[in-house]
């Protein structure tokens, strides 16, 4: 009993689900803290969640680089959109780009594929996991030097989400 209980019930999510029981009812006690424990084990040994097994290893380094050439990106390309949108000149034409992906984790392809998403100016289209394609729409890609660009900034951006979360070396989990 006590081992079923204990697969059951998860640190993390028996935590947040406490903080969100305080949360609802606004007050931070320790009848409080303790009903809304008892609630979320409650919860989590009827709805089990299944355990994830992350191979994420946070690099200091990688993780200030990506967060500071992210931010860079999402200023640069929202002036950029914001002038094209406001400026003189033709109505720029969008292109659909696809890219291979390096690695073949399905975390790590997310996580790129989100941050290219937040950048103005392009939308992921689809993530094709398994083959690791990941097809964006770009605003301006108008040339094949646009399109080259982007790919290039798209697989840019993996190496930074790779060398920043990557614990193992090689592509299946990890920096190229």
């Amino acid at each position: 009993m006590i081992g079923v209980l204990r697969t059951r019930i998860q640190p993390f999510p028996l935590l947040w689900l406490t903080l969100v029981w305080m949360a609802l009812w606004r007050d931070i006690s320790v009848g409080n803290l303790l009903a809304g424990a008892l609630l979320g084990a409650f919860v989590l040994v009827l709805f089990p969640l299944p355990r994830l097994i992350v191979d994420v290893r946070v690099h200091p380094r990688g993780l200030v680089v990506l967060l500071a050439r992210f931010l860079a990106d999402v200023v640069r390309a929202s002036l950029d959109v914001a002038w094209r949108a406001v400026g003189p000149g033709q109505v720029p034409h969008g292109s659909v780009v696809t890219v291979q992906l390096r690695s073949r984790d399905e975390l790590f392809q997310t996580v790129t594929a989100q941050m290219v998403s937040l950048v103005p100016g392009s939308v992921v289209v689809e993530l094709d996991s398994p083959q690791g394609l990941l097809s964006v729409h770009i605003f301006a890609a108008q040339t094949p030097a646009d399109v080259a660009e982007a790919r290039a900034n798209v697989l840019a951006q993996e190496d930074r989400v790779l060398r920043a979360l990557a614990a193992a070396p090689g592509p299946e989990g990890g920096t190229p």
